[in-house]
């Protein structure tokens, strides 16, 4: 009886094992990996390190974040580990030059959709969909957009932000650096009023640091894909069933889990693509809407 039972266990695994080979066969047929990629054993994907929690450098000196995690994932959809993952740190205004000049294969980099940028590359189906607010230290007295106007304010070249900013607040004098760090800095040490920013990096700048909070109502709502180069079609449509293969099995909210505090991920619950939920780039137009 027991040998029928073992029997029985066997069979069941087996069947699940042949079950995820054939999806696995399957994905490689549908959407195979570019040849030199394959050939390289490799996949170089552009991650931010220094945008806790989507990407940052951890105490041990590694890379960790919900965007990391997705990058770990790509390379074991791609070769079966993690180790197939090849990290290299970009900034908001290196990920894009990072990617068409070949430095990279993807970036993986809280990068919003644009009309502009989708000129210049592609990008996959998106798998997370957040906004714009701000920090403000504790004793400000600013407490929405308005309240700007004619002011400093920091954050990073080439991000959301800025670009919303530009275009709805030009009265705003912007003090532009190449990473949160600095642009924290500044804010900290009075050069700047406020310091905006896509709301899940302040939550988390904001709960680690009781001298700041986070104001104003969220604007530039877009979401983030993957980049891919704009003629690198083959790469665009592994990383789209790449995306939806994570989507099916609840990667993204998963995920989500380990980097949010109950509090937040309330929040963020319709934020990732999910089984039952997709996100798309419908509206994505109209992400500098001034509103």
């Amino acid at each position: 009886m027991k040998n029928i039972i073992r029997l029985k266990v066997f069979v069941i695994a087996l069947a699940f094992a042949l079950t995820g080979l054939a999806g696995s066969a399957a994905f490689a047929r549908e959407a195979p990996l570019p040849a030199p990629v394959k050939a390289r054993g490799k996949l170089v994907i552009g991650v931010k390190c220094d945008y806790p929690p989507f990407g940052f450098v951890d105490a041990g000196g590694n890379n960790a974040g919900f965007e990391i995690d997705i990058a770990r994932e790509l390379a074991r959809l791609a070769f079966g580990n993690d180790d197939g993952a090849q990290l290299v740190c970009v900034a908001g205004p290196n990920r894009i030059p990072f990617l068409t000049s070949g430095r990279v294969d993807l970036i993986v980099s809280v990068l919003s959709y644009t009309p502009d940028r989708a000129k210049v590359i592609k990008f996959s189906d998106p798998y997370f969909d957040s906004g714009v607010r701000m920090v403000v230290p504790k004793n400000s007295e600013i407490k929405d957009w308005p309240d700007l106007k004619g002011k400093a304010i920091t954050t990073t070249t080439g991000g959301t932000p800025s670009i919303w900013l530009k275009g709805c607040m030009p009265d705003v004098q912007q003090m532009l650096f190449d990473n949160t760090a600095n642009s924290l800095a500044a804010l900290k040490q009075g050069r700047a009023v406020a310091f905006p920013q896509d709301v899940t990096l302040l939550l988390g700048l904001a709960a680690k640091d009781s001298s700041i909070k986070i104001v104003g109502h969220s604007v530039a709502r877009g979401p983030f894909g993957i980049g891919v180069k704009l003629d690198n079609a083959e790469m665009a449509t592994w990383a789209n069933y790449a995306i939806q293969d994570l989507r099916k099995n609840d990667f993204f909210y998963k995920s989500l889990q380990k980097w949010l505090g109950a509090d937040t991920l309330a929040e963020f619950s319709t934020a990732v693509p999910r089984p039952d939920h997709e996100l798309s780039y419908a509206g994505a137009e109209n992400l500098y809407r001034c509103d």
